[in-house]
C-alpha cells in the first residue's frame, strides 16, 4: 500500500511507513562535477525527524571527504535547516531538530533536503550569520 503525506511518496512495508527522502548536494571540485547532478533517495521511517535523517546520510557517506577535511555544509529544504562538517558528527540546527522530517519538506516537493558546500568557511560563522539573518560569510575566505 502507498501514498501520499504532504507531498511525501510514503509506502507500507511489512511493519513500518517509509518515506523516501530525496537528497542532493553541491560538487565540492571540477573533477566532483564529472558524477554531477549528485542526487539520491534514501528510504527511512516516516516518523524519523530531522536529526535522524542527517545522522542517515552521514552514517551512508553521502557527503564527499575534501583535502583539507573541514567541509561546511549549509542544509536546506525551503530554508536553511542545520550546518553540518566534515570535522564534527553533530550538526548545528537552525530549527527543532527533533521534529517529524516531513514537516521540513519543501513546499513544491521537488528537492526536500540540499546540502550547500560553504568551502571551508569556519562553521560557527556560517550558522551565526543563518541564526541572525545576516549574509553568510565569503565561501572564498576573503573577507
Amino acid at each position: 500500500m502507498s501514498g501520499r503525506r504532504n507531498g511525501v511518496e510514503t509506502k507500507m512495508t511489512d511493519i513500518h511507513e517509509q518515506v523516501t527522502v530525496m537528497i542532493e548536494r553541491d560538487s565540492v571540485s571540477n573533477g566532483d562535477d564529472v558524477l554531477a547532478p549528485h542526487r539520491v533517495s534514501v528510504s527511512v521511517p516516516a516518523s524519523s525527524t530531522l536529526s535522524q535523517v542527517l545522522e542517515t546520510v552521514r552514517q551512508m557517506g553521502y557527503l564527499p571527504r575534501i583535502q583539507g577535511g573541514c567541509a561546511t555544509w549549509i542544509v536546506e529544504s525551503d530554508r536553511p535547516l542545520a550546518v553540518m562538517t566534515e570535522q564534527s558528527v553533530t550538526p548545528m540546527f537552525l530549527c527543532p531538530s527533533e521534529t517529524a522530517f516531513v514537516s521540513y519538506y519543501s513546499i513544491d516537493g521537488s528537492v526536500p533536503i540540499f546540502f550547500r558546500y560553504w568551502c571551508q568557511v569556519d562553521p560557527d560563522r556560517v550558522f551565526e550569520s543563518l541564526q541572525a539573518g545576516r549574509p553568510l560569510p565569503d565561501m572564498f575566505g576573503r573577507d
